[in-house]
């Protein structure tokens, strides 16, 4: 199937429509139009090309403004917090106005008896690599046991931050293993929710 000569994007389409223009311009008499239907068949193009031309432009000055913006932002970030601290910091602030204000800060909860920490495991220049997330918890154990088994090894204790690294050494060296992992979660010094999902891995070094 033959794809269409209209375009479809509109830089594209402007192009074409300008390049149609010039065309007809410069070749419709000598192919037989006569100068009132070379006339108003340009007249045609710019019907469309106008509008295009328009949005084009549009496009443009609104990612230009929007740029502006997000620059602006970045810069003032700090200046609209210490001003808004500020406001907090007054003798008559109270929640209701930082509701009214929308500037309250929403702490998360989570339920700990049944909040657990997410893993993921993968491979990373023939490491085991242990990664994940832990909302609610401070710090994550990371235990770790070959599949089929029962007993679980800690490979990592009380991690306040991914990722960790499974350096126990294979049952037969050099041979790979197939093992499994899991994520428990503390806050402070005490266990707490539910352990991770078991995840399996392959130990290669």
């Amino acid at each position: 199937m033959a794809n269409d000569y209209f375009p479809k994007s509109l830089s594209n389409l402007k192009t074409w429509l300008t390049g149609l223009k010039d065309g007809i311009t410069a070749d419709g008499a000598t192919l037989g139009r006569t100068p009132a239907q070379v006339t108003s068949d340009t007249a045609l193009i710019d019907s469309l090309l106008t509008p295009v031309s328009d949005a084009l432009d549009k496009e443009t000055a609104a990612m230009e403004a929007a740029g502006l913006a997000r620059f602006t932002l970045k810069n003032e970030n700090e200046a609209i917090r210490t001003m808004i601290n500020g406001y907090k910091a007054l003798p008559e602030w109270n929640d209701g106005t930082g509701d009214a204000w929308q500037v309250n800060t929403q702490t998360p909860h989570y339920d700990m008896d049944t909040q657990a920490p997410t893993i993921t495991v993968g491979s990373v220049g023939g490491q085991t690599v242990i990664r994940g997330k832990k909302p609610g918890f401070t710090s994550v154990s990371i235990d770790m046991r070959l599949a089929g088994t029962e007993t679980w090894t800690t490979i990592g204790t009380k991690l306040s931050h991914f990722p960790c690294y499974d350096t126990t050494a294979p049952q037969v060296p050099g041979k790979p293993e197939k093992r499994e992992y899991r994520a428990r979660g503390y806050v402070g010094d005490q266990e707490m929710g539910q352990p991770s999902d078991i995840v399996p891995g392959l130990y290669n070094s």
